[in-house]
């Protein structure tokens, strides 16, 4: 299952706490980052996938706020 298509990606390296990336590993590690219905990945991949849907997910909501902003401005 691959949300987003078939887009390509670039290598961003990133920081995080170390107490972050406990909380990943157990999130991991207890399934509740899921791998993909009959998929197998390497853990890298799960904090690339859970890092991505935070973006897409951030993404997403600024075009809701700024659709929201827009219609508040036509009804002035």
């Amino acid at each position: 299952m691959e949300m987003f298509g078939r887009v390509g990606l670039i290598e961003v390296p990133i920081l995080i706490a170390p107490d972050q990336k406990a909380w990943m590993d157990k999130m991991i590690k207890e399934g509740k980052i899921a791998i993909p219905p009959g998929g197998t990945l390497e853990k890298g991949s799960l904090y690339s996938m859970f890092i991505r849907m935070l973006l897409h997910n951030a993404m997403e909501e600024q075009k809701r706020q700024e659709a929201l902003d827009t219609d508040d401005e036509d009804d002035e």
